[in-house]
């Protein structure tokens, strides 16, 4: 014996249900095939333009954070990085603080600064130059 609760049909086999099946209900799942990218490599050169001595240390964030005291100009590293695929997608900061050098006068300036990847010039200033690689 059959029972049905709370005064509720069976769909008819000719009738499909208006329920959501489990399949349909569910949000789809991401391929197993959609593999993440693969690394990226980056080649990063940070540079500080001018003469002379720098008269504060020079700040940078690439492969490595670190600070290069007493550099003589013009100073450059180059680093190369590698991205994954969520650096891919947002982006990964490189920076230089280029510190100051004398100007004709004397007086201190901050020194100019750019950033080259992959052999084309993606940020310049003085001071500060940043850029998200991707």
């Amino acid at each position: 014996m059959a029972l049905a609760g709370c005064g509720a049909q069976e769909p008819s086999p000719a009738q499909p249900s208006t329920l959501p099946s489990a399949a349909t209900a569910a949000p789809p799942a991401e391929s197993p095939s959609a593999a993440p990218p693969a690394a990226a490599t980056r080649r990063i050169k940070l540079e500080v333009l001018g003469k002379g001595k720098a008269m504060q240390p020079i700040m940078y964030m690439a492969d490595e954070d670190g600070t290069e005291n007493n550099a003589t100009l013009p100073w450059s590293r180059t680093a190369t990085i590698e991205l994954t695929g969520a650096e891919q997608r947002v982006g990964r900061l490189v920076s230089v603080v280029s510190g100051s050098v004398q100007d004709a006068s004397g007086q201190l300036k901050p020194a100019p600064c750019r950033i080259i990847v992959d052999g084309k010039k993606v940020a310049s200033g003085t001071g500060l130059c940043k850029y998200k690689v991707k």
